[in-house]
């Protein structure tokens, strides 16, 4: 799962307890950003954006598509 990878990225810069703390905070945030930026894309259309970090410590990439058929696939990592 992708969530699973970001958030063992984010334990590694912050650290066990604060890195799950980062996650659940910032990501929902970014993730409905996102979706809505995807909402207003065209059939087929990749949209990709970077989220930076408050403290700088890393940038978190969200890129996704969105189907003909309506279905969103959004993917996440952090550099």
């Amino acid at each position: 799962m992708q969530s699973d990878i970001l958030m063992e990225k984010l334990e590694k810069v912050y650290g066990k307890g604060k890195g799950a703390k980062v996650y659940t905070t910032v990501m929902p945030g970014i993730l409905a950003d996102f979706e809505r930026m995807l909402s207003s894309a065209g059939d087929g259309e990749e949209i990709s954006e970077e989220y930076c970090l408050e403290d700088g410590k890393g940038i978190i990439v969200v890129r996704g598509i969105r189907r003909a058929d309506g279905t969103i696939m959004m993917k996440t990592d952090m550099r």
